[in-house]
C-alpha cells in the first residue's frame, strides 16, 4: 500500500447499505451481513411453522420439529460430529460454557487449568466456582518461542487438574491455540478438556468429533453466520456431564428428574426455533462453500490485511504477524490514539465499523501487554473484499500520520 498522507482524509467509497457503515469489521463480535437463506429461514419458521417443537402432535408442531431435526443435522455435518444427538441447541456460546463448566465442576473444589486469553464467558464462571469452593484456576502463559500456549507448563498444571480449559482462538488476536495437542496430554493425564470453539466455528476446517475435546462450544451468529441468541455444546460420547437447566423437555413428563438421552437432556424450557431455523440454513450455506474454501479465502484476505498494516507508521499489529496463525481479526495500537477514540473516528468520519477495547478478555490483555488501554479490533468477515481492506488501510494510514487531538479538533 502506498503511503497517503494528504490533508484530507482518504474517500473510501459508499456501500449503499443507508446505514452510514461503509464497511464492517466487527464480524468477530458478530457476523454481517447475514446470508438471505438466514433470514428466509428465520421468517418462513416464524409465518408458516410457529409452534413449540416437540410438544406436540399438530402439523404446525410437527414441522417445527423437523425444522430442528434438519438444522441440527446440518450442523453436525459441517463441524464434523458423527452423531448429531450429540450437538445440543443453547442461547450462545456463554450459556454453552456456563452448562460445561458447571456440568463438570459442579460445586466441589480442585484445580483448572485454562490458557492466558480465555474470554470472560470461562473466566468469570472460572472465578465465582473458585470463590465458592476454595478451588485454584491456572491460566498457564504464552510459550517462550511466542507461541501463544507453553505446552510444557500447560503439561505440568494438567496433571494436577481436574478440568482444562482451552479457547480454541483468542478473541483479541486471533491467535490459534493448539488444542489437539492439549487435549492429547489431557487424554494421557485422564481429565476433560472444554474446547471455547466461538472464534473458530465456521472458520477452521476441523472436525470436531476429532479434535479430542471432552466438550466443545460456540456461538452461532459469528463465523457460523447464524443469528444472535443461537450457540452449541458438543457434548463427546462417554463424557458424562450434569445438566444444570432443568424444566420441560416435551417427553419423560411424568418423571422429576431430566430424561437421559442426548440432546433433550440439556434442552429443557422453548427453544429458539426461528433462531435455529436460521442457524440450519446458514449451515446449509456454509456446507455449500465448504469450510478449506472459506479459510482459504479469509487466510488471503488476513493476509492483506497484514500485508497493509505493516507500512503504516506507529501502528503495532498485537499478536499473530502470519494470517496462517490467526482466525477472523487482527489487533492493533497506533501511536497518540486511544483505541477507542480511534474507533470512534473511523466509524464517524469514515464509516468503518471496528471494536476497541479489552473485549471481554481482560486477561488476554494482560497477556499482550495492552490491559490499560486496550487495542482496536479488526475483524473482516466472509464478504469483506479487497477493496473494503484498501480503503480501511488507507483511512487507518491516514489517522497514523496525524495526532488524535489534531484530528478530533477538525472533526
Amino acid at each position: 500500500m502506498s503511503a497517503w498522507s494528504g490533508r484530507c482524509a482518504p474517500r473510501i467509497g459508499a456501500s449503499g447499505k443507508g446505514d452510514g457503515l461503509l464497511i464492517y469489521l466487527d464480524n468477530a463480535a458478530t457476523s454481517d451481513p447475514k446470508p438471505a437463506e438466514v433470514i428466509a429461514a428465520m421468517s418462513a419458521c416464524l409465518g408458516e411453522s410457529n409452534a413449540n417443537p416437540g410438544r406436540g402432535a399438530h402439523r404446525r408442531a410437527v414441522a417445527a420439529a423437523r425444522i430442528v431435526y434438519e438444522a441440527r443435522v446440518r450442523l453436525a455435518d459441517l463441524l464434523g460430529v458423527d452423531d448429531p444427538a450429540r450437538l445440543v441447541f443453547t442461547a450462545g456460546c456463554t450459556d454453552a460454557l456456563h452448562l460445561a463448566l458447571h456440568g463438570l465442576l459442579g460445586n466441589e473444589p480442585g484445580r483448572v487449568t485454562c490458557s492466558s486469553f480465555e474470554h470472560n464467558a470461562v473466566w468469570r464462571p472460572l472465578r465465582d466456582w473458585a470463590r465458592r469452593t476454595g478451588g485454584l484456576v491456572l491460566a498457564v502463559p504464552p510459550g517462550p518461542d511466542g507461541t501463544p500456549l507453553d505446552m510444557r507448563a500447560f503439561a505440568a498444571a494438567a496433571r494436577q487438574a481436574r478440568l482444562c480449559v482451552l479457547t480454541h482462538a483468542s478473541n483479541v488476536s486471533g491467535a490459534i491455540l493448539p488444542v489437539q495437542e492439549a487435549a492429547e496430554i489431557c487424554r494421557r493425564c485422564g481429565i476433560p478438556l472444554i474446547v471455547d470453539a466461538a472464534q473458530t466455528a465456521g472458520h477452521l476446517p476441523e472436525a470436531w468429533g476429532t479434535l479430542g475435546a471432552a466438550v466443545v462450544t460456540c456461538s452461532g451468529h459469528k463465523g457460523l453466520l447464524g443469528p444472535q441468541g443461537t450457540g452449541l455444546l458438543y457434548v463427546a460420547p462417554g463424557i458424562d456431564l450434569a445438566p444444570v437447566r432443568l424444566g420441560g423437555t416435551g417427553g419423560n413428563s411424568e418423571e422429576d428428574v431430566p430424561p437421559p438421552d442426548m440432546p433433550e437432556r440439556f434442552e429443557a424450557g422453548t427453544l429458539n426455533t426461528p433462531g435455529i431455523a436460521g442457524l440450519g440454513a446458514a449451515a446449509g450455506v456454509l456446507g455449500h462453500v465448504g469450510l478449506a474454501a472459506r479459510r482459504s479465502a479469509e487466510t488471503e484476505i488476513l493476509g492483506a490485511l497484514l500485508s497493509g498494516l505493516e507500512s503504516i507508521p506507529g501502528l503495532r499489529v498485537v499478536g499473530p504477524q502470519s494470517a496462517a496463525a490467526c482466525t477472523g481479526c487482527v489487533s492493533v495500537t497506533v501511536d497518540g490514539w486511544d483505541p477507542a477514540r480511534l474507533a470512534e473516528v473511523l466509524d464517524g468520519r469514515f464509516g468503518i465499523a471496528t471494536r476497541a477495547g479489552l473485549h471481554c478478555a481482560p486477561l488476554a490483555h494482560r497477556t499482550l501487554g495492552t490491559f490499560q488501554s486496550g487495542t482496536l479490533r479488526l475483524s473482516p468477515g466472509w464478504k469483506t473484499t479487497e477493496t473494503e481492506i484498501e480503503g480501511s488501510l488507507r483511512a487507518l494510514d491516514w489517522l497514523a500520520r496525524r495526532r488524535e487531538a489534531e484530528v478530533c479538533a477538525s472533526t
